[in-house]
């Protein structure tokens, strides 16, 4: 790869907001949305007519980030849903929409 593509995508990287994973919020956020998603967090029960649920250790992830960082969470899944203004907020984009 050329030095000047290098540049371009480097100056492209540095746009972005890197959160550490293993930040104490990230990670508290973390095991409380693993345990809110199970229905398992005292005094924060899941919202009536929601199942609990086991999210995907990436999911848990993303989800932990946009929350400590207060992000809008985009995304083309709905497996976020449930956790719309408990711990983040979330949008939602139906993906034949875009096709």
């Amino acid at each position: 790869m050329g030095s000047k593509r290098v540049k371009s995508i480097s100056h492209e990287l540095n746009k972005f907001l890197v959160i550490p994973i293993n930040s104490k919020d990230v990670l508290q956020l973390y095991g409380e949305i693993d345990a809110f998603s199970q229905g398992k967090l005292k005094g924060q029960p899941l919202p009536a007519g929601l199942s609990s649920r086991n999210m995907g250790k990436n999911d848990l992830w993303i989800a932990a980030s946009a929350a400590a960082t207060a992000a809008t969470l985009l995304t083309t899944d709905k497996d976020f849903k449930h956790l719309e203004g408990v711990f983040i907020k979330h949008q939602y984009y139906a993906p034949q929409d875009y096709l």
